[in-house]
């Protein structure tokens, strides 16, 4: 189940790396049960809120006490759901904590633009980040756990979609112009050469290290991983799941002090030694031998593409079941790679190569191959949409969603007003 509240979607580690251009002197904004909340922590989502909706809080200081109103309640409500999850012993496992974690801090080295702009914009290593924002991560997944085991059962009734629709209608915005397609994912990937041009190398500097070399030396010199080479291979301390899965059963096996031999991974070849153990926690160090992909990758990438879509048209083989043989967006396989209606307006910098390819395309037409930020795409136009109001008969499934997610909302309010109650909580922010 989705976050039942947006604001709730706001309190969240993905945010807590950003604003802090508000500055205060730090008091306390209310307490709930054994925790506080800061005054600075409102001010920092509030602000980063006001952002969002285009508001000025210097301009429209009305307008942005409403907002941090809002925030605080949310803020108050998410360590109510936090002390009830404690009153319920509820857990969540700890490598799903890392899981999410790892996941998180990737998006925003995505979004910084690499792993060294993330640790330059923060002023911190990702290992510090990690560490500082995992207790962020864990109470994030308690809460969305207790609102699970609560509110997942709720259904709406076909009369309960109709009469939402009927309630709201007048406020349902336009839908812009929009499109439905399908795709066909295929990664660059590096070709069989430049694997064993790098095992090559990999193999000559694992025999130097075992005739005597430093290990640490050799990270700096040789390896691929920057994040990692300036400290001499150190990756620091993991648990195995963070890890891909090759690297991971490679380093569990080892004894402390142990070096691997080559580990092959799809970034290329790895050198790995243990260095410490501890649980389920592990302490390793590196050498990446990656491999690049080249120009001549690119070409044989696309060329699989236009095979396929060949196969497609001679009717060899459905759209379907080509997603599902060669796709490589795993994330929509289960939805045979559709990708499901989106707004033209809506496509960002990276959507337009896809609008570019759907614009000359006819309804069940299928697309030349074409480059994107995470390889080569065929698309099926499914269907297209002119500007319109939301109706019954074309929305159904974004009506019940709307109707849905609001009954799952009044449904939270009732109950998280009856076990505010329960706990202690001190509100010392004007409210």
């Amino acid at each position: 189940m989705e976050k039942i509240f947006s604001l709730y979607l706001l309190l969240s580690f993905c945010h807590s790396f950003s604003y802090s251009q508000q500055q205060v002197i730090d008091k306390v904004a209310a307490v709930v049960d054994d925790e506080i909340i800061l005054m600075s922590e409102v001010q920092n989502y509030a602000y980063y809120e006001a952002m969002n909706q285009k508001i000025d809080p210097l301009k429209d200081a009305a307008a942005y006490k409403k907002i941090q109103d809002r925030i605080l309640d949310a803020l108050i409500n998410q360590k109510v759901l936090l002390a009830q999850a404690v009153f319920d012993s509820v857990t969540v496992d700890e490598g799903q904590v890392d899981q999410a974690l790892e996941q998180q801090i990737q998006e925003r080295i995505k979004q910084a633009g690499g792993e060294q702009a993330l640790e330059s914009a923060m002023g911190k290593t990702i290992k510090e980040l990690k560490k500082m924002y995992r207790n962020d991560v864990k109470k994030q997944l308690l809460t969305q756990k207790i609102q699970q085991s609560r509110f997942s059962n709720i259904k709406v009734s076909r009369n309960e979609i109709e009469n939402y629709y009927r309630a709201h209608k007048d406020s349902f915005q336009e839908v812009g112009e929009s499109i439905s397609f399908s795709h066909i994912l295929m990664e660059i990937k590096p070709g069989e050469t430049a694997f064993e041009d790098a095992r090559k190398l990999a193999s000559a500097v694992l025999d130097s290290i075992r005739k005597g070399a430093n290990f640490a030396e050799m990270a700096k010199k040789y390896s691929s991983d920057p994040g990692s080479a300036k400290k001499g291979g150190d990756l620091g301390w993991f648990n195995r799941h963070d890890f891909v899965k090759e690297f991971a059963e490679a380093a569990v096996k080892l004894e402390i002090g142990e070096m691997s031999g080559l580990v092959k991974t799809q970034f290329g070849w790895h050198i790995i030694q243990l260095m410490e153990r501890a649980g389920d926690k592990i302490k390793t160090r590196h050498i990446l031998f990656g491999v690049a992909t080249t120009a001549q990758d690119k070409t044989n990438t696309k060329e699989k593409l236009l095979a396929i879509r060949k196969n497609i048209l001679d009717e060899k083989q459905s759209f379907e079941e080509a997603v599902m043989k060669y796709s490589d967006d795993n994330t929509k396989k289960g939805n045979m790679g559709n990708l499901g209606w989106i707004e033209v307006s809506q496509l960002n910098e990276r959507g337009q190569p896809f609008l570019k390819a759907a614009k000359e395309l006819k309804k069940n037409e299928i697309s030349e191959p074409f480059e994107g930020d995470f390889g080569f795409h065929i698309i099926r136009l499914n269907d297209r949409r002119d500007k319109r109001r939301i109706s019954l008969k074309d929305d159904w499934q974004t009506i019940e969603s709307m109707a849905l997610q609001s009954k799952q909302a009044e449904e939270m309010n009732k109950w998280l007003t009856q076990i505010r109650s329960k706990f202690y909580v001190d509100i010392r922010m004007d409210h």
